[in-house]
C-alpha cells in the first residue's frame, strides 16, 4: 500500500514539474545561486578544518579548560563542548557533521552527541548577519539565548551523560592522509546540502503554497518575510524563530546525516520548536 502511495505522489510530483517547467528551471538557478554565494562559503571551510582540530587535538584543549565550565551549565562531557563551541561558530548543518565526527573517533557516545546536539542548533553567525537586514545583532543574540536556556533546561534529562571522560592528547595522522579526508567529506556533505536546498526550492515552485515559503528552506524563508509590511519589532522576532527553527531544508540535511544512529527525530523537533518559541520571545523583549 505504501508503495503504490509514493508511486503516486512521485506520479503528481513529475507531472507538476513538467507543467511547471519555466518556473522549476528559475527556482533551481536561484537555489544554486544562494548556495554559491551564501551557504557554501560559510560552511565549507568549518567543514575541512573540523578534522584537522579533531585530529590535532583541540578536543583535548576545549575539554582541559572550558570542559569544566559547560558541564556545569549543560551537564555534558568535556568532549561534548567541542561540539557545542564549534556549532557556534560554524552552525548548522555542520553541528550534526561534527557529532558524527566525534561519535566515529569515539570521543562522544552516540547518545551523548545526540543529547549535545539538541541544544547546539546554531546558525552560523556570518549567515544571520548576512540575511537578516534589520538588526542581525539582536536577531543574533536572541538566537543563542534560546539555545542556552534549552540546554540548562536539557541538563536535568534522566539520561543526560554524567561520566566526565579523560582524554590524553591524541596522536594524529599524516597531514596530507587528513587533509584528503578533509576534502573529500566536505565536498560529499556541501553537495548533499545543495541537493536538499535544490529540492526544497523545487518543492516551492511546483507548490506555491505561501507557508512552505517559510518553512521549507531557511535562506528562502528570510527572504520573504523582508518582502512582508511588518513593524520592526515582529520583523526581528519572526526573524528569530526561522533561524531557531531552521526549516525543513535544514531538519533534512541534519536527519540526512545522523540517520545511522537510528535515534528518535522527534526530540530534536521538538526542541527545535521550543527554541524557536524562545527565541522570538527573548527578541520581542529586548527590540
Amino acid at each position: 500500500m505504501k508503495s503504490k502511495l509514493y508511486f503516486g505522489i512521485c506520479l503528481v510530483f513529475i507531472s507538476m514539474i513538467l507543467f511547471c517547467q519555466k518556473n522549476v528551471s528559475t527556482q533551481i538557478v536561484q537555489a544554486v545561486s544562494l548556495f554559491q554565494s551564501r551557504i557554501f562559503p560559510s560552511l565549507f571551510p568549518f567543514l575541512v578544518i573540523s578534522p584537522f582540530l579533531i585530529q590535532y587535538g583541540f578536543c583535548y584543549y576545549i575539554q582541559k579548560y572550558l570542559g569544566p565550565i559547560f558541564r556545569i551549565l549543560f551537564r555534558i562531557s568535556e568532549n561534548g563542548s567541542y561540539l557545542f563551541l564549534m556549532s557556534m561558530l560554524s552552525g548548522f548543518p555542520s553541528s550534526a557533521n561534527y557529532a558524527k565526527e566525534l561519535e566515529s573517533n569515539h570521543l562522544l557516545t552516540k547518545e551523548e552527541a545526540f543529547h549535545t546536539l539538541l541544544f547546539s542548533h546554531f546558525s552560523n553567525p556570518i549567515f544571520i548577519l548576512s540575511m537578516v537586514s534589520t538588526k542581525p545583532y539582536l536577531v543574533l543574540t536572541a538566537h543563542y539565548l534560546g539555545n542556552f536556556l534549552i540546554g540548562m533546561v536539557l541538563r536535568y534529562r534522566k539520561d543526560t551523560p554524567t561520566t566526565k571522560i579523560k582524554r590524553t592528547l591524541p596522536k594524529p595522522e599524516k597531514f596530507f592522509s587528513i587533509f584528503t579526508s578533509a576534502i573529500t567529506n566536505a565536498m560529499h556533505n556541501s553537495i548533499f546540502i545543495l541537493g536538499v536546498v535544490t529540492f526544497f526550492f523545487l518543492l516551492n515552485g511546483v507548490f506555491p503554497i505561501p507557508i512552505f515559503k517559510f518553512v521549507l528552506e531557511l535562506s528562502q524563508g528570510l527572504y520573504y518575510l523582508e518582502q512582508l509590511p511588518l513593524s520592526p519589532q515582529l520583523f526581528v522576532s519572526l526573524a528569530a524563530f526561522l533561524l531557531s527553527f531552521g526549516g525543513f531544508s535544514v531538519h533534512l540535511q541534519t536527519f540526512g546525516i545522523l540517520s545511522e544512529w537510528h535515534l528518535p527525530y522527534f526530540p530534536y523537533f521538538l526542541t527545535r520548536l521550543c527554541h524557536a518559541t524562545l527565541s522570538f520571545g527573548i527578541a520581542w523583549i529586548l527590540f
